[in-house]
């Protein structure tokens, strides 16, 4: 038996753990550089606010209806989500961690066990310990739980598939909410009279192979019944990419590479967490295309001599690389670096001739504890020197290359000097 649990309204929720007195509040999260509303509870939605909404043309709307707005914090939901799955783990053999907000739990196929009561279990220590609530749907497969969850929400938040009158249920269920239906599926189904999760049962495998590829036959397999999808394992990326917009215009080459550097490291630490190393850097600059003035993109790649995943090296090429492509006197509002040419080359062979490559590897001790420094104490405990020339804004005004974060709150469980005080 499999659980799908689902945190509700899980960005809102984690804000709301730590601020009792926005109980009944509506509640808008928004992405990064304060730019469209990403997460909202349904206090929010039931004024008439959706995902999607670009912030500043509904700020004035959303102060009137006193909603309470924030900026995202991925480090408070990150942390939550592992403390969920901390409790999860407690009760289910395996544990597959979804989402961030989402995880599946397997369970053996005991005879007389009660799923549901277990389900209840895990949903009051979920609440109990972390505050989060959360909506669980049981079924024999991942496709039939998530259908669960999702009557769950309707339903005081849990829902077993062995409970209910099953076709009943695939009847008043759209084919195009059945997990693993994307929209270019659905609308074919649509064309061809399939509107039902019912209708879509009994779709005849051999035309669901055809015409929806291996996915959509393993998900009228699971409609059926029969588990078919495994568990996902985690498979290495093929490209790893950091941009972020500014929060204002920039012009100097210090401050975009400030802003290079920083993103370097994120996408070096992403690949060093997977074993592993890149051939190929890519740089991009670009200013803004909906803002007004002489426009400039420009992008320039650069091959190492051999895989790698060494920072200092990493960060040079690209820096160089920006250099080149960099022009003076333009409002600059985005630089991406992408890592490519991905390889799990973790002990390639050094060269008696390439004394570079070989001080590479034989600092490989040196990136592990930088790496254990960050892990352990936050990420930009310690980083690299970007060799500015110091030439900073005399009213020590925020970097302006930073993300724009004008509603963050404190990261409660991560930052000792953020912990919340009680008088």
């Amino acid at each position: 038996m499999i659980m799908h649990i689902d945190g509700n309204s899980f960005y809102a929720a984690c804000e709301r753990v730590f601020r009792p007195d926005l109980y009944h509040s509506p509640i808008a999260v928004l992405s990064n550089n304060d730019g469209i509303i990403i997460a909202l509870n349904a206090e929010c939605k039931n004024l008439g606010f959706k995902r999607g909404d670009v912030f500043y043309q509904v700020k004035h709307s959303l102060e009137k209806n006193r909603v309470q707005i924030f900026s995202s914090n991925y480090t408070l939901y990150a942390d939550m989500s592992a403390r969920m799955n901390l409790i999860y783990n407690r009760f289910a053999s395996e544990v597959e961690a979804y989402s961030i907000d989402e995880s599946f739990l397997f369970f053996p196929s005991w005879n007389n066990a009660d799923y549901t009561e277990i389900g209840h279990n895990i949903k009051t220590a979920v609440t109990k310990e972390t505050g989060i609530p959360v909506s669980i749907g049981i079924a024999p497969n991942k496709t039939l739980a998530k259908m669960c969850n999702s009557l769950a929400k309707k339903r005081a938040g849990l829902c077993n598939w062995q409970e209910l009158n099953q076709d009943e249920e695939l009847k008043h269920y759209s084919a195009g909410d059945v997990w693993g239906v994307g929209p270019s599926k659905a609308a074919f189904l649509k064309k061809h009279g399939i509107t039902t999760a019912f209708a879509l049962k009994h779709y005849p495998p051999d035309k669901a192979k055809k015409h929806m590829t291996i996915t959509g036959y393993r998900t009228v397999q699971e409609l059926n019944g029969k588990q078919v999808i495994d568990r996902i394992e985690d498979t290495p990326h093929q490209v790893v990419s950091v941009s972020r917009s500014f929060q204002t215009a920039v012009y100097e080459l210090d401050d975009i590479i400030t802003a290079l550097s920083e993103y370097t490291q994120e996408a070096v630490k992403r690949i060093r967490s997977e074993n592993l190393s890149c051939r190929y850097i890519t740089v991009y600059l670009m200013t803004n295309a909906y803002a007004g003035g002489e426009q400039y993109f420009n992008q320039m790649s650069a091959e190492v001599s051999s895989p790698s995943a060494y920072l200092p090296e990493i960060t040079a090429v690209a820096n160089e690389l920006l250099k080149k492509i960099y022009r003076p006197n333009y409002k600059y509002r985005k630089v991406m670096i992408a890592l490519t040419g991905l390889t799990n080359e973790t002990h390639p062979q050094l060269d008696l001739f390439d004394d570079h490559r070989n001080i590479v590897k034989l600092n490989e001790p040196l990136m592990k504890t930088f790496d254990k420094i960050n892990d352990r104490y936050g990420r930009g405990t310690i980083k690299l020197a970007c060799g500015l020339t110091g030439n900073k804004p005399a009213d020590n005004k925020t970097d302006p290359w930073l993300l724009k974060r004008d509603y963050l709150s404190p990261r409660y469980t991560t930052k000792i000097e953020e912990i919340p005080l009680i008088y």
